[in-house]
């Protein structure tokens, strides 16, 4: 039986209007929102501030939530020897007076954050090497000389880099002098203040002799992480190889990622143990300074890069330092085609 002519009428344009509707809801309804990569800020406390600077050090003290920059060379490659702390509530920096390691850039340094201490060895003035161990207690804001370097302990040296363990030992390791490079490893045990050669025994494998390269404390798989760096008169300058070090058994294996950052020497590496992945920044490369940032991950030897994309990077630099504190990446100074640089950036790291 046909339909009365008024209902059909109803039931076309209802049928219009749910084809219409569906129409417009498939063009007016948006795509899923693309996450914005995560943006620098330079943060700019009033003066008093530290001279611009390069090769010099970048440390955390999480229980005060404050950063300190020690040493490095002034624009003109002179050596500093100036302590600051950036207190990161209230963004300004107060310079530590007193006495301290003399000035000196391309040294190493570790932080203990149970005890508050920071260790410092080695680095350069001009024509002098040093291969001296000093302490700065955070709590009390005074510099110590633990180790004059005149018994056992490694040779002077500067370009090189150093991590605290989860025993309780500063190593260091590689580095630097006008004699030419190094590749031994040297343990610094804090209760005893004195040091020793943990280098690979005979002909144990170990990386290339270097220096301007980095070293990260991995504390889940309870290894070191070494990256990059110069080898002038040995091998590549600048290096793009990652190796890693337990100290355990005093033995070296390189890392072969399948892919990851360009060869570079005087980058910085940090390792976050809360997402338990390393970030590496800038340095310089065979075509120029650098401003990109990676996460690596190390799972069963297997190590993995990850470029990372963030907005408002700073300048590409390199011998600048990095640090985390909280859920930030922090980055002081630095040297670059536009000269050297005493700002302060921060970056939100990724959850």
């Amino acid at each position: 039986m046909r339909q009365p002519r008024l209902t059909r009428r109803i039931f076309t344009l209802t049928s219009a209007l749910a084809v219409a509707t569906a129409l417009t809801d498939r063009v007016l309804t948006p795509y899923a929102a693309v996450a914005a990569p995560p943006a620098w800020k330079q943060l700019a406390p009033d003066a008093p501030a530290p001279d611009a600077r390069w090769d010099h050090t970048l440390s955390a003290d999480d229980e005060a939530k404050q950063l300190l920059v020690f040493g490095g060379r002034d624009a003109n490659a002179a050596a500093l020897g100036d302590t600051w702390l950036f207190d990161l509530d209230a963004r300004s920096w107060t310079q530590i007076d007193g006495d301290a390691p003399p000035a000196r850039f391309g040294h190493a340094v570790s932080v203990d954050q149970k005890t508050r201490r920071l260790y410092l060895f080695g680095g350069q003035s001009e024509d002098v090497f040093f291969n001296d161990t000093w302490q700065f207690d955070l709590e009390t804001r005074r510099w110590k000389q633990l180790d004059a370097g005149d018994d056992v302990a490694p040779s002077p040296r500067y370009g090189l880099a150093g991590i605290l363990d989860d025993r309780g030992d500063f190593i260091v390791s590689h580095g630097f002098t006008f004699e030419g490079r190094f590749d031994d490893t040297w343990s610094f045990n804090l209760n005893k203040k004195n040091w020793s050669d943990v280098s690979p025994t005979g002909d144990g494998l170990r990386p290339l002799k270097r220096c301007l390269h980095e070293l990260v404390w991995n504390s889940s798989a309870k290894k070191i992480l070494l990256y990059g760096g110069c080898s002038s008169g040995f091998g590549p300058c600048p290096q793009g190889d990652l190796w890693s070090y337990d100290p355990a058994t005093q033995t070296w294996t390189e890392l072969t990622p399948a892919s990851g950052p360009a060869a570079r020497s005087n980058p910085a590496l940090v390792w976050d143990p809360t997402s338990d992945r390393a970030y590496l920044l800038g340095g310089l490369t065979d075509t120029g300074y650098a401003a990109d940032l990676w996460s690596g991950t190390l799972v069963d030897d297997t190590f993995a890069w990850t470029a990372l994309e963030t907005s408002d990077a700073p300048t590409p630099r390199a011998s600048h330092d990095t640090v985390i504190a909280g859920n930030h990446l922090y980055l002081f100074g630095g040297i670059g085609d536009a000269g050297t640089f005493n700002d302060l950036w921060r970056l939100n790291l990724p959850k």
